[in-house]
């Protein structure tokens, strides 16, 4: 015989409580459940965030590579003497507003600086500039990083026809990238 009695069920002399909230085995499914979706949000974020960390290398490899070809064939093809040697290469060319205070020929130094700036970003590309001669070692500045330790050549493989290379960093599958291309200097092509 069922006798409710202040919130309580009596069955033949039986008292059963009636159940308010969750059951110990309903909070574990469902913080299992919490558990799965959260681990599965967190892959998503680290997934994009290695994606992103790779798009940013390829990026800032690109930039190095396109600034460093566009300044070095620029000066190339108006250099009046251009000389490759000791890893450094030298381009010598009428002034053009390009130093102030230099009414004649202008000496650009373009070499490897001597040590990785640091591990992530490799060597940079130097230059120094100096009006009628050669730089000293104390002007040469940056120019971009993100590459090799030997990752700089250049040869003059026709008159007034150099092909210069570069050696990037390795990516992520520890594979450098190399990239050659020639530069013409004007001065030489037309004679």
């Amino acid at each position: 015989m069922k006798i409710k009695k202040n919130g309580y069920i009596c069955l033949r002399n039986a008292v059963a409580y009636r159940q308010t909230g969750f059951t110990l085995v309903e909070l574990m499914v469902a913080l299992v459940i919490g558990l799965i979706i959260i681990l599965g949000a967190g892959q998503l974020f680290l997934m994009g965030f290695q994606t992103f960390r790779q798009i940013e290398l390829l990026s800032n490899k690109q930039a190095a590579l396109t600034f460093a070809t566009e300044t070095l064939i620029r000066d190339i093809r108006r250099a009046t003497d251009v000389d490759f040697d000791n890893g450094a290469l030298t381009v010598a060319f009428t002034n053009n507003s390009d130093m102030s205070g230099c009414s004649g020929t202008v000496v650009r130094v373009y070499r490897l600086s001597q040590a990785a700036i640091s591990a992530n970003e490799g060597w940079s590309l130097n230059m120094g500039q100096e009006c009628e001669s050669a730089p000293s070692n104390a002007v040469f500045e940056p120019l971009v990083t993100a590459f090799n330790e030997d990752g700089f050549f250049a040869e003059e493989i026709d008159d007034g026809v150099w092909e210069i290379s570069f050696q990037l960093m390795a990516g992520r599958n520890d594979e450098t990238d190399s990239f050659t291309f020639n530069a013409v200097n004007r001065n030489q092509a037309i004679e």
